[in-house]
């Protein structure tokens, strides 16, 4: 049985900041630092906010337990709010799982300023064995759409191989639109697959690696990743989407996990091998500028 990786960050999220910082079993941890934005009238951390961070550790913790398979929803939350927490401090969200049954779960959890706790809550979720169809599945269009946009282009990038102390490295990412399919597989508009080719190259140019990989998604929703071989194999892996990134793995036998994130400055990719968490630093990063190619 396979359980659940740590789930993308969703648009609220990264609006607010939030950041996931610890992610085992039944156990799950999410920070805030508070800025003028998280603030109600009184110049208090808002309680809204401190909601959304026990509502997403809580469901965190559950999430951990279960396989990736799996579905769960949140059906009642109650939040006490015990003190207020101010510009500039630090807010540890953590919640725990008290009890889990096949359908319902109980869990618990709590906000904390250092040693002060300022808010507490207990909740529970409903549980389902696999997704139910009312439940759409969160999309990553905003990059897919940037991907698509670089249909044809050669994005150059730059990265590091921490895992080999390689710096300077470089790489082209050259992207290819497939528009042919049904409804039901649509991507992102009227575009059925994404093909990415990367070729990486070390400081004297010589290229030292290449890949080619296939977005596409299955009529249930499901983003699906397509690994081709130099050998003509090819290699099928499920995609988890976030608001804004879109991560692989980690791949069977302790292969590795690897995320493309739109940022600001364009695309990063960033890769983690077998045993490596997503929390701690990539083995190996890449970043591009869509748009901007030869």
């Amino acid at each position: 049985m396979t359980l659940s990786s740590a789930p993308e960050p969703t648009g609220m999220a990264l609006a607010l900041g939030i950041e996931r910082t610890a992610w085992s079993s039944g156990h799950s941890c999410l920070e805030v630092t508070l800025t003028p934005d998280h603030l109600n009238k009184g110049g208090a951390a808002h309680g809204g906010l401190m909601t959304v961070l026990l509502d997403g550790a809580l469901g965190g913790a559950l999430v951990s337990t279960l396989p990736v398979t799996s579905w769960c929803a949140t059906t009642q939350l109650t939040t006490s709010f015990l003190d207020a927490a101010r510009l500039g401090e630090r807010l540890v969200a953590t919640g725990w799982v008290v009890r889990r049954g096949r359908h319902v779960a109980h869990l618990a959890g709590e906000v904390r300023v250092g040693e002060r706790v300022v808010a507490s809550a207990v909740g529970t979720w409903a549980i389902w064995d696999t997704r139910p169809p009312s439940m759409p599945l969160r999309r990553a269009d905003e990059l897919l759409k940037s991907l698509v946009a670089a249909d044809g282009m050669e994005m150059h990038g730059e990265g590091l191989w921490h895992h080999t102390g390689q710096s300077r490295m470089t790489s082209v990412l050259r992207v290819e639109v497939h528009r042919s399919g049904d409804d039901a597989t649509v991507l992102v508009d009227d575009v059925h697959a994404l093909v990415l080719h990367e070729r990486v190259m070390d400081p004297d140019g010589v290229q030292v690696h290449e890949d080619r990989c296939t977005y596409r998604r299955v009529p249930d929703g499901t983003l699906l990743l397509e690994l081709h071989s130099s050998d003509g194999s090819v290699e099928t892996v499920r995609v988890e989407e976030g608001a804004r990134s879109l991560r692989v793995g980690p791949l069977p036998d302790g292969g590795p996990t690897w995320r493309h994130t739109l940022t600001a400055r364009g695309l990063v990719m960033d890769l983690w091998y077998g045993g490596t968490s997503t929390d701690e630093p990539p083995d190996i990063e890449f970043r591009y500028r869509l748009g901007e190619g030869s």
